[in-house]
């Protein structure tokens, strides 16, 4: 590859709810995504093989809005480069690792207001990857954007029948902590943070349908055919979970028709209510769905989320209390792992924690009153130990930290306000 080649970026998919091409709105999301690519570009190396856009980006389905005068996008960048050896993989890794410091302010002038999400695998791990719901979405829409095209043939085809029972409740679970950061951010002065809050819930609301669908063993094309996929097939089940735990299918039609609207391109901001009745809706349906997904579990909450985060068996919940690191090598304290190693790995007892937290927000009065911790969420977060505090923000503020550093990459609690 040539190292000093800039990044061009094909053109929007086909459907894209982005200005036309040739606009002046066009040509400044293009040069957005090259300069944050170049980032990446950056980072892979002069050994870099390729470079493939994946997600929305990939799939012209990206959000931008209008910030200041200017264009921003929403959604993450996720990309992925391909390195000749393990070597290299490590490398590029170490050098993303040394450009986390500034990284939100410098893609935010780019008009990247969203994080910049780059793996390094070789050809080999390419072809190795796993049945996961980000695999199947490189598949159908994954780009390569520099170097060897004939790198995509290399991504396995699974089929949404294949993709394990772990990584559609990881898939949820990772929505969950979206809900947490908004949460934080409702009360926020800050349009850029209200912006990115109701990116967040929106993102969760359509992801809630990839959730139900996945589970089924199914993946329709898109968000669109997805929700309709669960109106018809998955919201009966939901309505007939315990009365405390039920979201209506009427809010789950509202909160979805919110998001195809804003994946369209409608990108009016609400006004503060409404946008905190949103989030109170949404964590609703968030929690139906989780409960729908442990069926089997207690009837307590806060003892199903306990047997949720223990879910891995002892043996890898041994060996991650030994050796565990996030992509950005932090890692939960030694200490915790060992003690707690019987309560989940490091990685689920932080999931479980926001379940915890997601739950009593579901069963607390609706905003404008503050999310309440009873007694048995604080005893299930103790007993979790990711969180020490005794009110709900803060411990919604350590488990979301947590979560990006020991899980993650650190850019989402990076430089918090």
């Amino acid at each position: 590859m040539e190292p000093r080649t800039r990044m061009t970026p094909t053109p929007p998919a086909p459907g894209a709810p982005a200005a036309s091409p040739g606009s002046p709105d066009a040509s400044v999301r293009e040069g957005a995504l090259a300069a944050a690519l170049e980032i990446a570009r950056g980072w892979a190396g002069e050994r870099a093989q390729a470079l493939v856009l994946s997600g929305s980006h990939a799939a012209g389905h990206a959000v931008w809005c209008a910030l200041d005068g200017r264009e921003v996008t929403l959604s993450d960048l996720d990309v992925y480069a391909v390195l000749p050896d393990d070597a290299a993989c490590r490398d590029a890794a170490a050098r993303a690792r040394a450009g986390r410091s500034g990284l939100r302010a410098r893609l935010l002038a780019l008009g990247i207001a969203a994080p910049l999400e780059v793996g390094f695998l070789t050809r080999s791990g390419l072809a190795r990857m796993p049945a996961r719901p980000g695999v199947l979405e490189l598949v159908r829409r994954g780009r390569v954007v520099l170097g060897d095209p004939d790198v995509m043939a290399l991504v396995p085809r699974w089929s949404p029948r294949d993709v394990p029972r772990e990584e559609t409740l990881l898939l949820l679970e990772n929505r969950g902590f979206e809900l947490l950061l908004a949460g934080a951010a409702l009360a926020s002065v800050e349009p850029l943070r209200r912006y990115q809050a109701c990116h967040a819930l929106r993102k969760t609301s359509a992801d809630l349908a990839t959730v139900l669908a996945l589970a089924a063993g199914e993946l329709p094309a898109d968000a669109a055919a997805r929700i309709a996929w669960a109106s018809e097939h998955a919201l009966g089940a939901l309505a007939a979970l315990p009365l405390e735990h039920q979201a209506a299918p009427g809010a789950f039609q509202a909160l979805w028709a919110s998001a195809l609207a804003w994946r369209s391109g409608e990108t009016t901001l609400p006004a503060p209510a409404a946008l905190a009745a949103e989030w109170h809706a949404t964590v609703r349906a968030w929690c139906a769905v989780w409960w729908a997904l442990h069926g089997d579990g207690p009837r307590e909450p806060w003892a199903r989320a306990l047997r949720v985060a223990a879910r891995a068996p002892m043996r890898r919940r041994a060996r991650q209390a030994l050796l565990a690191a996030s992509r950005g090598g932090a890692t939960a304290p030694l200490g915790s792992r060992l003690r707690f190693a019987f309560a989940g790995t490091p990685q689920h007892r932080v999931n479980g924690s926001a379940a915890v937290l997601l739950l009593a927000a579901a069963m607390s009065a609706p905003p404008p009153a503050r999310p309440a911790l009873p007694v048995g969420a604080l005893r299930a977060l103790r007993a979790l130990d990711v969180t020490g505090a005794a009110d709900w923000s803060g411990a919604a503020h350590d488990v979301t930290r947590a979560w990006d550093l020991w899980v993650l990459d650190g850019q989402r609690t990076a430089e918090e306000p």
